[in-house]
């Protein structure tokens, strides 16, 4: 017992700077988080990955609570996305389109990132890195690594003054930067004007979307509850399920969402149709991959910011474990 006792203080003399470090990290997340959702400012950011490139204006107030948040592309296509707390508006004038949804699907600055990570922190090595300057800004560093190799690791820059998150990169295999958000200019504790977030582009002649789940028959429900993954990384967790019906064509697609609190991937099932490509194997555009195939007369799409190994896996251990249809 005494040898016992011995070991289990050396442990703790041991991890005693790990925890305190960590302690600190995971400060400084609930600082940017909060930070993130409650400061007026306006900025502009810079997104990198591959050769995409694209520059956004954003800007960004709290009034009492209620969040709002107007971003404008810079460059190439003139687009424009508005938030009003979770509902989401993104006018494409080139597509004639606008999309109204809950949550944004495409890039915006990932301010949710500290949010996200959270809860994710037993799959993640968290480390204070070094001090630098982002947009005539001093900031301090935070190495986010994974713990495996099924998903992505982060460096996160926050300034020191308002505790915003200026910059992020994603970070893959051997250290490579798979993607980069910056903030290139950004003023802070600033009034916000009505007019500041509302749209310049007229929607009056687009067409307008609203993605919302589809109406489905109790079969189909039935049908499209059996799906599950036999193998999934460590953490990650169904968070979210639904149906829809494709607006193109009416088919039924379900969608399952698996994810570790910061990383997640998204499965999509849809019945084999006549005249219907799919495509099989991996790809990729960016840090994004995806993986196809085809399970029991089903088109298996899975697609996450994840690394190439674990879209495979899951997309392998997809089982239809319903019963036989008749």
């Amino acid at each position: 017992m005494f040898q016992r006792f011995r070991f289990c203080v050396a442990l703790l003399v041991l991890f005693v700077p790990v925890v305190q470090a960590e302690s600190a990290s995971i400060e400084l997340l609930e600082r940017m988080s909060q930070a993130a959702k409650q400061l007026n400012y306006e900025g502009v950011f810079a997104y990198q990955s591959g050769k995409t490139f694209q520059s956004v204006r954003i800007y960004h107030r709290n009034d009492n609570g209620n969040e709002s948040e107007r971003l404008v592309s810079l460059n190439g296509s003139a687009r424009e996305v508005l938030r009003s707390n979770d509902t989401v508006t993104c006018i494409n004038p080139d597509g004639k389109q606008v999309n109204v949804s809950q949550r944004p699907l495409g890039r915006g600055f990932p301010s949710d990132l500290p949010r996200r990570l959270r809860s994710a922190t037993p799959f993640y090595e968290l480390k204070l890195g070094v001090e630098d300057r982002i947009a005539g800004k001093l900031t301090q560093r935070l190495d986010i690594k994974p713990v495996d190799s099924y998903r992505y690791g982060y460096r996160l820059w926050m300034d020191k003054e308002t505790d915003l998150l200026l910059k992020s990169e994603l970070i893959g295999e051997n250290n490579e930067v798979l993607e980069t958000f910056e903030f290139t200019d950004i003023e802070t504790g600033i009034e916000i004007a009505d007019a500041e977030l509302a749209p310049q582009m007229s929607g009056n002649e687009m067409i307008w979307h609203r993605t919302e789940p589809g109406e489905m028959t109790t079969q189909d429900l039935v049908a499209f509850s059996h799906w599950q993954a036999k193998w999934l990384p460590d953490g990650f967790t169904l968070v979210a399920h639904q149906n829809r019906l494709r607006a193109n064509n009416g088919a039924h697609v379900e969608q399952r969402v698996y994810s570790d609190g910061l990383s997640s991937v998204s499965v999509f099932i849809e019945k084999i149709r006549a005249q219907h490509n799919h495509f099989h194997g991996g790809s990729h555009m960016g840090a994004v991959n995806a993986f196809g195939s085809v399970i029991h007369a089903h088109f298996i799409t899975v697609v996450g910011e994840v690394p190439a190994v674990t879209v495979e896996k899951i997309g392998a251990a997809i089982e239809y474990a319903g019963p036989e249809p008749r």
